[in-house]
């Protein structure tokens, strides 16, 4: 096996396969966006793993079940395949990279930084199919013990089934999908969101709908949190702006991520100012520009008021 790692910001990071939502980092970075530094474990270090432990063979029957079979019907398929992953470990070579990768991206980015690993299905963040919600990411990781372990969950849940069930109802072919996995320095977040060129509530395409809140994005993703709303007009111009009561927050903690009380001088306060949303706003547009069709982007602000783009990906037909 060539070796797996792939630099995000090397220009020809686009060319190997590191899934949907890696690629698009990596599209970002060549674009000259601020995405953090990371790399990607590319998609045949997870063939690899597969052909070791048979999966192939023991996923090969998920193909006779209808695309509308039901979930228990897909779990029953599964239990082969979860009873061989619950034992099964990535191999010496792949560890040994990801190594090397994290010695090098430490030096990068200084002893005090943590690290996400997040899922970079083949299929992924595309503009027909998402997988949003149904694959996982790891936050404010610690060396490279800890990200490999990431890495093989990261493999592991490409056959939960909620994803294979999704994967069916898409007719996608689970033996073409393989798992890729992003690994990225944490943005210590003071304020965090997701902004959509097209607006999800209307459909309207003239406006750019931001929704942010204090710390880690998870608190909106895993719906904490009811956050802000902004909606910014073609011309800069902020059409509403509705600010909630936001009493938690998601942070680093000991061990991935806590939940945390907001201080009370910010549950009533704007998660972003109305040069900040600006911002956001023409960000989403310039990627919008970049991708040719609406996107929706997740972004980042840190305690410096550093603006990070976090993730990009065509808006689901």
């Amino acid at each position: 096996m060539d070796d797996p790692i792939v630099w995000l910001d090397r220009p020809d990071a686009g060319g190997r396969r590191i899934g949907g939502k890696a690629a698009s980092l990596a599209r970002l970075a060549g674009a000259g966006f601020p995405v953090p530094p990371g790399f990607a474990v590319a998609a045949e270090a997870y063939e690899a793993f597969a052909a070791a432990h048979d999966l192939p063979a023991l996923t090969a029957p998920l193909a006779e079940l209808p695309a509308r079979a039901p979930l228990a019907a897909f779990r029953e398929a599964l239990a082969p395949v979860a009873g061989r992953l619950a034992g099964a470990a990535i191999d010496g070579e792949t560890r040994a990279a990801i190594a090397r990768a994290c010695a090098a991206l430490e030096a990068r980015t200084g002893p005090q930084a943590t690290f996400a690993v997040r899922s970079s299905g083949l299929n992924e963040d595309g503009a027909a199919s998402s997988f949003a919600g149904l694959y996982e990411s790891y936050l404010n990781l610690r060396g490279a013990d800890a990200i490999a372990a990431a890495t093989l969950d990261c493999y592991r849940c490409l056959w939960n089934e909620r994803a294979v069930h999704y994967r069916a109802f898409r007719g996608i072919d689970h033996a073409g999908e393989a798992m890729a996995v992003a690994v990225m320095q944490v943005v210590r977040a003071r304020a965090s969101g997701v902004a959509f060129t097209r607006n999800p509530m209307t459909g309207a395409d003239d406006e750019v709908l931001i929704n942010a809140s204090w710390g880690l994005g998870e608190a909106i993703v895993s719906g904490y949190v009811t956050p802000d709303s902004f909606t910014v007009g073609p011309g800069g111009e902020l059409r509403k702006r509705a600010i909630a009561g936001k009493r938690e927050r998601v942070v680093p903690g000991e061990r991935g991520t806590e939940r945390a009380p907001v201080p009370p001088e910010l549950v009533a306060a704007p998660s972003l100012d109305d040069g900040q949303a600006r911002e956001v706003a023409a960000t989403a547009r310039a990627v919008e520009r970049l991708y040719g069709a609406p996107v929706d982007i997740e972004f980042a602000l840190d305690d410096a008021g550093a603006f990070f783009l976090l993730q990009a990906r065509p808006i689901t037909a």
